[in-house]
């Protein structure tokens, strides 16, 4: 497969949506996510937000969905939970009693809100590479302990030695880009097992799922300790020069 037809992976560009800097796509993409779960007009805003960006970047919106099966599956899950009318709800919908109006809205709107979060996520990925986000998250924490650290220094003045000037990932950054970097690594493992299941030809439905989401739990498990050991070796837990 395609490393583009890979989801939540990179596609190289030189739209404005890939020049722009990853911090301020990914303050984008949390208000995305938190705005179209405040309301059903936020909503719609952060749908359409999310479909402008996409054309912006030369992506198909539908492509951003690709890999989202099983939100669509917890999406409808969701909805038809909640539409069943509990004991001492009013809104039942007339003829037939046991289904509540207003549960099939919050479900509905609770659900697209999934669909549409994670397909923010998958532009953001499609649009910034994990080198750019770490570098971006790296300088936004410098720049917030190096303030801390200057009314440090004017304190400390001539009292004791100043505290040196932070540069490099600590525990925070480094956090949030390893956090970010196992999701496309997820969808690029996934696919793998999946191609690799299909050329066996292994048959579809349960028996699938049964022996490919232990195949990917465990190579999953591989890579966090791999990297943990990279990390380690290289001192990058917490780098304070």
């Amino acid at each position: 497969m395609a490393r583009g037809m890979i989801p939540y992976s990179y596609r190289s560009g030189t739209s404005p949506l890939h020049r722009c800097p990853a911090i301020l796509k990914l303050l984008g993409l949390l208000l995305i996510s938190m705005g179209a779960f405040f309301s059903i007009p936020g909503l719609a805003v952060a749908a359409f937000m999310v479909g402008a960006g996409a054309l912006a970047a030369g992506i198909r919106p539908w492509e951003l969905l690709r890999g989202s099966k099983p939100i669509l599956v917890l999406a409808v899950f969701i909805t038809l939970i909640r539409t069943f009318d509990a004991p001492g709800l009013t809104d039942a919908v007339p003829g037939l009693p046991g289904l509540s109006r207003q549960g099939f809205t919050g479900g509905l709107h609770q659900g697209l809100c999934f669909i549409v979060s994670f397909a923010a996520g998958a532009l953001l990925f499609s649009v910034s590479t994990m080198q750019e986000l770490r570098d971006s998250l790296g300088r936004v924490e410098n720049a917030v302990v190096n303030r801390f650290l200057s009314w440090g220094r004017f304190f400390c003045r001539g009292k004791a030695a100043p505290p040196k000037k932070h540069r490099g990932y600590s525990g925070f950054s480094l956090g949030i880009s390893l956090m970010l970097g196992f999701l496309p690594r997820f969808f690029e493992i996934w696919e793998n097992a999946n191609l690799a299941f299909d050329a066996r030809a292994g048959k579809k439905g349960f028996r699938r799922f049964s022996i490919l989401i232990p195949l990917v739990i465990g190579r999953m498990m591989e890579m966090a300790g791999e990297t943990a050991e990279a990390l380690e070796s290289r001192g990058l837990s917490l780098t304070v020069r």
